[in-house]
């Protein structure tokens, strides 16, 4: 059985989780998956890496937990940890520490911050194997938390004063009024029991649920909570719990009241989108929300988790739909076990390792040092043709080994390539490059690796996150709509990391309260967790005197666009500007957390052992926001648009759209379901909605097989051209007889979808002598020489923009190629589509051509008639007149160079380019990377129909130069072009048969690649 390829580009969380899937044993080995991912880890925002030159320290990208109720994400690790051969703990729970209390830093009205402790009770149940509570239950949960403060806890401050400490006639009025104050607890009571009743019916009864008993409902919180805010109000400033209580409830009621009245919990899926037109704070508002408790640290805490904060200001009030907020956070409710689970190492190690190891012994492939440049869709928009990838490095036959084992055993990722596993990585760790920066310098080492549709893939997951998909999609982009639009809508931001090894623990610091805290917006580190957990993983001595370890994370300032990857300063500035944050933080803020250890002015003398700085700045670190309206544009998994290309990340529709370990284990998840049905068990997702295919999947049509036989002149595979010489000229031509030739053959066959235009009023002509033709695939043909004579239309593919043809690919359409080889006429005309004709050539050095002339003659007819016979004709004579310097030549030192300059001269030929056309970015890519792109219309007659074609298709082959130099003489020519009715090149494209012209002289090597259809009939 033949298995089905998959490439899945970028090796973060989510690509790795598909995978993981794929090529779990229950696919019977049906999928050849193979990662390709930059730089040296695998990761993505989950990536870290050893420093070994501070004791194998552990540096993130930022703080990562497991929460309670990441069901998928649990169940992908257990299964993980079962499979696994090697792991950093023997089983998964011992990957985790329990976490049942965390810190808010309160705000209070006086401006000053406060600690303020939530309590988060153990649940029952364990994540990723129990079936989760529903929200109902977790409702009952609330009622019941409310009732035991306003009747117990809290008694004195909801219920009357302690009559013994009242004046008697105080004590007379009180038992007056007493029982007045008793019914109004009384009734607190009542609306608490009949929500109660409600809830309980709703729970079993799913039957009766109905937009009447929602509003029933919500009617009920909202007179409790009035009650609640009127009792509180009076004690709020003065006792805390009381203040603090009153913005739980308020919060938690508020939002139960917004999900009822808007449908989120009766009919999500045809309410969500309206309500994610609002953000959070304005929809907690509108639903009656205090102004406290919508600016509160409980709020603004959610807002930091996620980093809501558009160009990562800070400062600003920040951004999140409403709707997906308000399902994550019921979700949140429904947690098992603790609230939150920290990690006992470093997240790549614990995660990736042994997710990498698994998938290498199960026999997939993960390609490291390789950068997606590009997706490159068909021209029917059908399916991707073609990835473009950059091979930064060059690595041994064996492949690259990304681990290193610490002493201790465990397997870890460096935080640097391992230079002694790349070839020529000294080279590398001289030059500092940083390979996983977009604005790196470093040069690629292998020439461009291109990965092709039916050949090196079946199947796509795209799993590289938004903020690089105006550069690798931007084909895409261009081409279809729905990418536009998620384009534009989806953003992301840059995010900051420290980290601090201190000499004391949390308590001798002067921190006593639970140290994970949130919500300190004084600074863009507005959240920091104690982590010294993972120094058991690390390998600090003795005399380190490292007893501690925190990380602290926030948003960072940046543009919503990626600065150009010339602007090669950029990682520095904000290196430094996050290495001058952290240190600020230290010494303004850290006294207000450790003020045994720190003062105004920073930590005591020795306190700090190590620091680590990062700028989460490059498009695989940022993190994607949920900013108001935008969900709706995120595609599903398979709702790509193309037939094999399928889409992964945190950033999709996943039923969560909120950047966690959750939502990108479902993702990954979601992908690997949409290709082969499997996994069927995703929880609390509609796994048959976000995995079905939207776009029929493309015709399965496997063409037969050719049939080879002896005295065949074609054979598949490349073709290389050895020892070349070209005299190369420029001409000049019809613009619009230029233009209706490319409507004849590629506009009018294809029915328009696929459009060609003349770049300029330049037609070129050149003649070649090559003197070693092969064929690459049969060495057994030996090698023959060939001559050509080429003229060629340079040329551009184009679709209609706003009014305006735009260039989007560059081509070479040659529509008449004279030359001499018997084998080069049959298998261009038969393989690629090339217009060649039987002919004889002339060049200098040849017996007899002492004046170094260009002669070429045509089989052909000269003049039409039916007495007239096919013979040979003289077509072009080029008399030799002699040669001159010119500086111009000197400049050019490669074929890029000569294309350079060939452009400018075209460019600035009467006026530049035709004023029909504007042009995309990019247009010359090919030929600055020595690729020579050619474009032709490939068509045989019908046998039974001569006036139609059996096959009709425009294909494309690209050309390799593989050598090249030019000789610094201009070379003068007289040029006579005679008329042959049967190839009248001059009559066709308005070319004046005899004029002086300049040429120069070339001398290359080519290979001719195997081509593709740009259009099929």
């Amino acid at each position: 059985m033949n298995k089905k390829r998959v490439a899945i580009l970028g090796g973060g969380l989510s690509g790795m989780v598909t995978a993981f899937y794929l090529t779990d044993p229950a696919q019977r080995d049906k999928y050849d998956v193979t990662v390709y991912q930059l730089g040296w880890r695998l990761g993505g925002k989950c990536a870290t890496g050893r420093n070994e030159d501070h004791h194998e320290r552990i540096q993130e990208h930022g703080l990562h937990v497991f929460m309670g109720a990441y069901q998928n994400a649990f169940q992908m690790f257990q299964e993980l940890y079962e499979k696994a051969p090697v792991k950093p703990f023997e089983t998964w729970d011992k990957a985790f520490t329990k976490v049942n209390k965390l810190t808010l830093m309160d705000k209070l009205p006086n401006g000053e911050y406060v600690p303020w402790v939530i309590n988060m009770p153990s649940m029952p149940g364990t994540p990723g194997i129990d079936i989760a509570p529903d929200i109902w239950g977790r409702m009952q949960q609330i009622l019941e938390w409310i009732e035991e403060a306003i009747t117990h806890t809290l008694e004195p401050a909801f219920g009357g004063p302690d009559p013994s400490k009242l004046p008697w006639w105080k004590r007379m009025l009180y038992r007056l009024i007493n029982g007045i104050e008793h019914g109004i607890a009384h009734a607190a009571t009542i609306l608490i029991r009949e929500a109660l009743e409600l809830i309980e019916t709703l729970v079993y009864d799913t039957n009766q649920h109905s937009s009447h008993h929602h509003s029933m409902l919500a009617g009920l919180f909202e007179g409790l909570r009035s009650w609640i805010s009127r009792r509180a109000a009076k004690n709020m400033h003065k006792d805390a719990d009381v203040r603090q209580f009153w913005i739980m409830a308020d919060l938690g009621l508020t939002s139960l009241i917004g999900g009822l009245r808007d449908g989120l919990l009766f009919d999500p899926d045809n309410n969500l989108e309206r309500v994610n037109q609002m953000d959070y704070k304005e929809w907690l508002a509108f639903h009656g929300a205090h102004e406290e408790t919508v600016n509160s640290a409980t709020v603004r805490g959610l807002y930091d988790l996620i980093f809501a904060y558009p160009k990562g200001d800070w400062t600003k009030p920040g951004e999140v739909e409403a709707g997906t907020m308000f399902v994550s956070l019921m979700n949140t409710a429904t947690y098992q076990g603790s609230m939150i689970w920290k990690f006992n190492t470093a997240t790549g190690d614990m995660v990736m390792q042994p997710m990498y190891d698994l998938l290498i012994q199960r026999g997939a492939k993960v390609e490291f040092f390789h950068r997606v440049d590009r997706l490159v869709p068909s021209d029917d928009g059908s399916q991707i043709d073609k990835v473009e990838i950059g091979r930064q490095v060059k690595v041994p036959e064996g492949g690259y080994d990304p681990l290193r084992t610490l002493p201790s055993g465990q397997r870890v990722w460096p935080d640097r390539p391992l230079y002694d596993r790349i070839i020529d990585g000294d080279t590398l760790k001289a030059s500092g490059a940083d390979l996983e920066s977009h604005w790196s310098k470093w040069k690629d080492a292998e020439k461009p690796l291109t990965l092709k549709a039916g050949e090196d893939f079946d199947e796509i997951v795209l799993a590289i996150p938004p903020a690089a998909h105006s550069i690798i999609c931007r084909d895409l982009i261009r081409q279809k709509a729905a990418w536009r639009k998620f384009n534009s809508t989806i953003r992301t931001t840059a995010t900051q990391s420290l980290q601090t090894w201190m000499s004391a623990r949390e308590p001798d610091l002067g921190w006593d309260e639970p140290s994970l805290v949130g919500s300190y917006d004084i600074t863009n580190l507005n959240s920091w967790c104690d982590i010294t957990e993972v120094l058991n993983t690390e390998c600090w001595p003795a005399s380190a005197d490292v007893h501690s370890e925190q990380i602290f994370c926030g948003p960072l300032p940046c543009p919503d666009a990626l600065p150009p990857s010339s602007e090669n300063e950029y990682p520095i500035r904000e290196q430094e500007l996050v290495d001058e944050g952290g240190q600020q933080f230290l010494d303004h803020e850290g006294h207000n957390f450790w003020k045994n250890r720190f003062g105004l002015g920073g930590p005591a003398p020795g306190v700090i052992k190590s620091i680590y700085n990062r700028a989460n700045i490059d498009p695989s670190e940022r993190y994607t926001l949920t900013v108001k309206n935008s969900t709706k544009h995120r595609m599903t998994a398979s709702g790509s648009t193309y037939s094999n290309l399928y889409l992964t990340g945190d950033w999709i529709q996943n039923g969560q759209n909120l950047g966690s370990f959750e939502a990108t284990t479902i993702s990954g998840k979601l992908a690997s379901h949409a290709i082969s049905g499997y996994p069927t068990d995703i929880r609390g997702v509609d796994a048959k909605a976000l995995a079905k295919a939207e776009y029929p999947p493309r015709p399965v049509s496997t063409p037969g097989k050719f049939v080879s036989h002896n005295g065949m002149s074609t054979f598949p595979g490349p073709i290389s051209l050895a020892d070349t010489t070209m005299w190369a000229f420029l001409i000049e031509a019809d613009h619009d007889r230029m233009t209706d030739y490319c409507k004849q053959m590629f506009d009018d066959p294809s029915g328009g979808a696929v459009k060609v235009r003349p770049l300029t009023s330049l037609m070129m002509m050149t003649i070649v002598d090559i003197k070693d033709g092969r064929f690459k695939d049969a060495p057994q043909m030996g090698w023959s020489p060939e001559r050509e004579l080429t003229f060629w239309i340079p040329a551009v593919r184009v679709e209609d923009k706003g009014g305006r043809e735009v260039a989007k690919h560059f081509e070479m359409v040659m529509p008449y190629l004279v030359l001499d080889n018997p084998v080069a006429i049959a298998s261009g005309r038969e393989i690629f589509g090339y217009q060649k004709q039987r002919g004889w050539l002339s060049v200098p050095g040849d017996e007899g051509n002492e004046a170094g002339d260009l002669t070429v003659d045509l089989f052909s007819t000269q003049t039409f008639g039916e007495a007239t016979q096919e013979q040979r004709h003289r077509l072009l004579t080029l008399s030799h007149k002699g040669e001159s310097d010119h500086s111009l030549l000197h400049e050019i030192s490669d074929f890029a160079g000569a294309a350079k300059t060939l452009w400018k001269h075209m460019h600035a030929h009467k006026g530049g380019w035709h004023n029909s056309l504007a042009f995309d970015v990019e247009l010359l890519g090919d030929l600055l990377h020595k690729r020579v792109p050619q474009l032709f219309l490939k068509q045989f007659r019908d046998v039974s129909d001569g006036e139609r074609a059996c096959y009709q298709a425009i294909t494309r082959a690209m050309g390799e130069v593989t050598k090249f130099d030019a000789f610094p003489k201009l070379i003068e020519w007289d040029m006579q072009l005679e008329h042959l009715d049967s190839s009248p090149v001059a009559k066709q494209f308005g070319i004046a048969p005899e004029q002086k012209l300049h040429g120069v002289r070339l001398t290359y090597d080519m290979l001719i690649h195997p081509g593709e259809v740009i259009w099929q009939c």
